[in-house]
C-alpha cells in the first residue's frame, strides 16, 4: 500500500496567540483560515500553510511542528508505522487522528487526518 501525504502546514507555539495573529496578519500579510482562541490557521499568497497555538505541543517541547494531511490516518499508521519509528501512537484529538513518525534525523513528522468538525472556525 502507498500512502499519499501532503503537506499541511508547520505549526509554532505561542503565548500570546492574539498578538502574534495581529503580527501575521498587519505585517507579514497571511490570510486567516481558520480561527480559535486556542488556534489560529494562516495561508499565503502561494497557498503555503502555518499555523499558531497556544496549547501543549504533541511533542512536549516548544518547537515547530511539521504536519502532513492524509485521508485516512489508521490505514496510513497501518502503512507507515512499519517503514519508520512511531513518536506518537495513532490518537484521536478534537481536530482529528493524529500520529507522528521520526524521521533519520530524529525529527518528529505528524500524520494528520482532519476531523469533519474541528474546533477551529473557517473565516470566510
Amino acid at each position: 500500500m502507498t500512502t499519499k501525504t501532503r503537506f499541511g502546514f508547520a505549526l509554532e507555539y505561542v503565548a500570546d496567540v492574539a498578538a502574534v495573529k495581529r503580527f501575521y496578519v498587519d505585517v507579514l500579510g497571511l490570510t486567516v483560515e481558520r480561527d480559535h482562541p486556542t488556534f489560529v490557521q494562516f495561508r499565503d499568497q502561494a497557498g503555503a500553510g502555518y499555523a499558531i497555538a497556544s496549547d501543549e505541543s504533541l511533542s512536549g517541547k516548544d518547537k515547530v511542528e511539521l504536519y502532513w494531511l492524509v485521508d485516512d490516518a489508521e490505514a496510513a499508521y497501518q502503512d507507515l508505522s512499519q517503514k519508520a519509528e512511531v513518536c506518537l501512537p495513532l490518537t484521536q484529538k478534537p481536530f482529528g487522528k493524529v500520529f507522528g513518525l521520526k524521521d533519520p534525523a530524529g525529527q518528529p513528522q505528524y500524520l494528520l487526518e482532519f476531523a469533519r468538525e474541528r474546533p477551529s472556525r473557517p473565516v470566510p
